[in-house]
């Protein structure tokens, strides 16, 4: 299945467990796609080095549950609804072969990006019809966040062009993209993990987007239950004071909160375990130049002080080892 596995197993266990109030689906997709790079033909064409290089390998894991939940349980998402369609005349746009010799080759068309874009507005209509008709009521587009596979810059940008987005609504799928490369199949979850643990000011609805061989494009449309376990700006200021207050060569707790605040905004896209090892790393810089500055301070004062008995002690030195002035001589010029 290619690069929509993720979503495709999640509306497979969306299924299941619809019919099975205490169904608990574990959905598991694993992509091991260095296997392309290390049986690349003798005679590797441009075609096969971006298949090549374009993929990483990864795995990802959700779990799909029924209506109840277990004491202690929580949902994050609500999977509404999923579509899957197929985009007539689009087969050659990928080609995927398992040769006799071992070689494993992939082809994808130039064309693949645009061909997706074309579907995508009707399929992304059909899907959100099929949710009014169960009675949910999705809002436009435009107000919801797109969880999209990561297939690479131009399937992206053909994405946020057929769904009228902004960069903004696909925010985790450019992350994981910048971050990782394409995962394949396993992106789809890793993508909807960053939406739900890293993205700020998530919005309520998540429309999911992937495509693959056929080529083939698939969809689900997820409303959002719970808060997300993330680490907000606020608990890392609180960090922020436990540590200023652990140490005494530490900045005042508020100018730490600070960092924290100006590290955050300019980096979004990353962990917060890496925002905050880059505050500290920052705090300690700072640390070591008020220390090498005191440390200077601290030498000129002490060669202010030296300087001149050294100098006396040279030149009494030097007085000393002053040889004597030949005496003259008798004979001669």
């Amino acid at each position: 299945m290619g690069c929509l596995t993720g979503y495709r197993l999640l509306n497979i266990g969306r299924q299941i467990a619809k019919g099975n109030p205490n169904a608990r689906v574990l959905v598991v997709e694993g992509d091991l796609r260095s296997a392309i790079g290390n049986s690349l033909p003798d005679h590797a064409g441009r075609a096969d080095i971006v298949a090549a290089s374009l993929f990483r390998d990864a795995a990802s894991a959700a779990v799909v549950s029924g209506e109840k939940l277990a004491e202690g349980e929580r949902a994050c998402y609500e999977l509404i609804c999923g579509k899957s369609r197929i985009v007539e005349g689009t087969e050659h746009l990928v080609d995927y072969r398992e040769l006799d010799c071992g070689e494993i080759r992939l082809y994808l068309h130039k064309e693949l990006p645009n061909a997706v874009g074309h579907a995508e507005p009707a399929f992304i209509k059909a899907l959100i019809a099929e949710a009014r008709a169960s009675k949910a009521d999705p809002p436009e587009v435009t107000e919801m966040d797109i969880a999209c596979h990561t297939g690479g810059p131009r399937v992206l940008h053909e994405v946020a062009k057929a769904a009228d987005a902004t960069d903004e609504q696909l925010a985790a799928s450019w992350a994981v993209m910048k971050a990782h490369g394409n995962l394949s199949g396993a992106s789809n979850l890793s993508v909807l993990d960053y939406q739900n643990r890293v993205v700020e000011n998530g919005r309520q609805w998540v429309l999911c987007l992937a495509m693959g061989p056929g080529v083939c494009i698939e969809g689900l449309l997820l409303q959002r239950v719970s808060s997300p376990p993330r680490i907000t700006e606020s608990l890392l200021c609180l960090v922020a004071r436990f540590v200023s207050r652990a140490s005494d060569t530490c900045p005042e707790e508020e100018a730490i909160e600070q960092r924290v605040l100006r590290t955050l905004r300019r980096s979004k896209s990353e962990s917060a375990a890496s925002i905050f090892e880059a505050v500290l790393a920052d705090v300690e810089e700072e640390e070591e130049e008020e220390q090498e500055e005191a440390d200077g301070i601290a030498t000129s004062h002490t060669n202010d002080t030296l300087l001149p008995q050294k100098e006396d002690e040279e030149g009494k030195e030097s007085a000393c080892r002053r040889p004597k002035r030949p005496s003259p001589t008798h004979g001669g010029a």
